[in-house]
C-alpha cells in the first residue's frame, strides 16, 4: 500500500478509547493556539510549526519528545532545528510526545496552513482530516469564512464534513459584542449547513475525547 493511500484511510477504529482531533485552516488562522488550548499546555510554538510543511501529531509520551515518522512508518528522534537536515519527501508527519494526562484520551493534529500555493502541503493537511474523529476548521474573526475557505471545505468528503466544527479565532479583533453577534449570525447562516457546530475557538478549548468521538462539544 502506498503512503498516499495509507494517509487517506479512515483509521478511527484503530484508536479505541482515544479520539483524534485535527485542526486545519488557512495560513495564520490561529490553529496552533487552538491546538495548545485543546492540549491544555503551550506545547507548540507558532514559530516552530511554521517551519514545517508536515502535520504534527501531539500525543501522550512518558517524557517530552519529538520524532519524525518516515514514509515507511519508522520514527526517528529529531530536533526542531534539525528538521532541515531530513529530506522533506522522507517525512510523513511529526510526533510531539508530552506527559499530559489529557493526552491519554485524545491526540491533536496541527496541520500546515492552507492557501500558500503549495499543493503537496495542502494535500497533507487535507488528507489528515480523513482519519479524524473531529475536524476543527479555524477561521479568523476579522476575515471569517472567505470564499477560498468554503471552496476547500466543501471539496472534502461528506463523511469528513459531518465531523466538522468551525472555530472562530482572534475574537479580540472584533470591536464590540454586537459586532460579534452579527458575525456569528452570518457564519451560522453561511457556514452552518456545512458543519456540525459553529463556535468561538475559546468554547472548543475544553473539547473532550468523548465530545470528539461524536463530533460535538
Amino acid at each position: 500500500m502506498s503512503a498516499d493511500a495509507d494517509i487517506g484511510t479512515d483509521a478511527r477504529s484503530s484508536r479505541p478509547g482515544r479520539a483524534r482531533i485535527v485542526v486545519v485552516g488557512e495560513f495564520n488562522s490561529g490553529k496552533t493556539t487552538l491546538v495548545n488550548a485543546l492540549v491544555g499546555a503551550p506545547v507548540l510554538t507558532p514559530s516552530a510549526v511554521a517551519r514545517t510543511a508536515h502535520p504534527t501529531v501531539v500525543g501522550f509520551a512518558p517524557k517530552p519528545s519529538l520524532s519524525a515518522e518516515t514514509t515507511d512508518r519508522r520514527r526517528m528522534p529529531v530536533a526542531w532545528d534539525g528538521l532541515d537536515a531530513v529530506a522533506p519527501g522522507d517525512i510523513r508527519r511529526l510526533h510531539v510526545g508530552v506527559p499530559l494526562e489529557r493526552l491519554k484520551r485524545l491526540s491533536v493534529v496541527d496541520t500546515p496552513g492552507l492557501g500558500l500555493a503549495d499543493g503537496e502541503s495542502d494535500r497533507r493537511s487535507l488528507q489528515a482530516c480523513r482519519t479524524a474523529d473531529a475536524v476543527i476548521w479555524c477561521t479568523p474573526a476579522m476575515q471569517a469564512w472567505k470564499a477560498s475557505e468554503e471552496q476547500t471545505w466543501r471539496a472534502l468528503p461528506e463523511r469528513v464534513r459531518a465531523r466538522g466544527l468551525l472555530a472562530v479565532t482572534f475574537a479580540d479583533a472584533i470591536a464590540s459584542p454586537a459586532d460579534m453577534d452579527r458575525l456569528m449570525q452570518r457564519l451560522s447562516a453561511e457556514a452552518g449547513p456545512y458543519f456540525r457546530r459553529v463556535a468561538m475557538a475559546s468554547e472548543l478549548g475544553s473539547l473532550t475525547a468523548g465530545d470528539a468521538a461524536v463530533g460535538t462539544a
